[in-house]
């Protein structure tokens, strides 16, 4: 039964509690290691600077050449157990880390986390967003992505302390490999955590993903025609953002700037604190009004922090990094799933994830050429490049999206997603 659903209804079921729950601790588990790869792969692998970029992004392509594989599967099985499975794939991919050596064997592992991201990320996001009343979906994103930063203003000092404490355990090259283990351990811990929210979370009502709908080809459940455009402004931003959240420890080490953890605390604590605020704003702006001010913010961010020479400079770009970046990937989450039916919002959301991956290995990759005959403050400043174009494209993009969504609210399937509440 369905039934109209209230001005101000809530966005808290259970469903959507554990959802937020599971995806903070992936959030704490990916945020403590991520920070750490490239280091990792310059002083425990001794790699150069391009194989580095390749290690750092090479699960993100991994996880865009699986998304023709994890799409379907997601309409077609039981999102709940396959994200229990791929979390198990995630520790599984960590303690390989911890008690490997090679390049080789790291770059299997390195595979294998990316066969995983393939998954968590598009699932965790679909089925958050089934449990959303459909006039509070932006809102709702907004704070769902709240529970990942939280974790991520205590994820990577948790990491890097952790990586600093094998040396002080043990001396020399021991210790530096002990560090990296801990940190890799607590990675595989808190994948082993966000399992348990998912055991206890509701299986999915089938008719709550509209399984009423005519069953499509397979192929037709990988890509959504109607989502690429927006996924394209995801990989453009996500390209802009990759130094960010690649190389800022690098960048630090080279500039000499201490206590680099902070800037992680200063992101997160700012995104907690601004959140709410941009939620509303979304909600009762919209997102396409919101969205451009967030990539206008990131590029003052990446102006200040290419230029950073001290700690406390470097903090007010974390400031703004997390303002724009707080905008910026709820907003392009929020806009892919509104332009499919109930049913196809994993396709949807499998296909914004899809162009994050290929952002996140083409931004890794670029960061390791760039750096090869610049520095790390040139990794930042380039960012600018791939931002420019996505303002450009977004407004492109804009009268054919804002026609999907008419044109989906005269169907029968977007009437039922606008009076269907979450519990039903």
């Amino acid at each position: 039964m369905t039934r109209m659903i209230k001005s101000k209804q809530t966005i808290w079921s259970k469903t959507f509690i554990c959802v937020f729950a599971a995806q903070a601790f992936m959030s704490l588990s990916q945020m403590s290691v991520n920070i750490l790869i490239a280091r990792y792969a310059r002083e425990s692998l001794g790699v150069g600077d391009i194989l580095m970029g390749n290690l750092v992004g090479m699960y993100f392509a991994v996880a865009l050449a699986i998304r023709p594989v994890s799409g379907p599967l997601q309409t077609r099985l039981n999102k709940r157990k396959l994200l229990i499975f791929v979390y198990l794939a995630g520790c599984a991919a960590n303690l390989g880390y911890a008690f490997t050596r090679s390049t080789g064997m790291f770059v299997f592992f390195r595979v294998l986390q990316g066969v995983q991201y393939g998954f968590m990320g598009s699932l965790t996001m679909t089925i958050a967003a089934n449990s959303l009343p459909q006039e509070r979906l932006a809102y709702g994103i907004a704070m769902y992505t709240l529970g990942g930063t939280v974790a991520q203003m205590i994820a990577p000092n948790i990491g890097l302390w952790l990586r600093d404490l094998g040396p002080v355990i043990r001396e020399g090259a021991a210790g530096v490999a002990l560090g990296y283990r801990l940190a890799f351990l607590f990675a595989a811990t808190s994948l082993g955590c966000a399992i348990v929210p998912l055991i206890i979370m509701p299986d999915e009502a089938r008719a709550r993903n509209g399984a009423d709908e005519k069953r499509e080809a397979w192929f037709s459940e990988i890509i959504s025609i109607h989502a690429l455009p927006i996924a394209f402004v995801a990989v453009l931003t996500t390209i802009a953002m990759s130094g960010l959240r690649n190389y800022i420890d690098a960048f630090a080490n080279e500039a000499g700037i201490p206590n680099i953890g902070l800037f992680a605390t200063f992101t997160a604590i700012t995104l907690v604190c601004s959140r709410p605020v941009i939620g509303s704003l979304m909600e009762r702006f919209g997102t396409p009004r919101i969205l451009p001010a967030g990539m206008l913010i990131l590029a003052c961010s990446l102006v200040v922090i290419a230029y950073s020479k001290t700690l406390s400079v470097i903090l007010i770009g974390s400031v703004l990094s997390a303002i724009g970046s707080g905008i910026i990937i709820p907003g392009l989450s929020a806009m892919c799933v509104q332009t499919e039916t109930l049913r196809r919002r994993a396709v949807a959301s499998n296909t914004q994830y899809g162009g994050q991956d290929l952002g996140g290995y083409l931004g890794s990759l670029w960061g390791g050429i760039v750096v090869s005959r610049y520095n790390f403050s040139m990794v930042m400043l380039s960012g600018l490049i791939p931002l420019t174009l996505a303002f450009i494209c977004f407004f492109i993009f804009m009268p054919a999206y804002s026609r999907r969504l008419r044109d989906l609210t005269m169907t029968p399937y977007g009437a039922e997603i606008a009076v269907q509440s979450p519990d039903t």
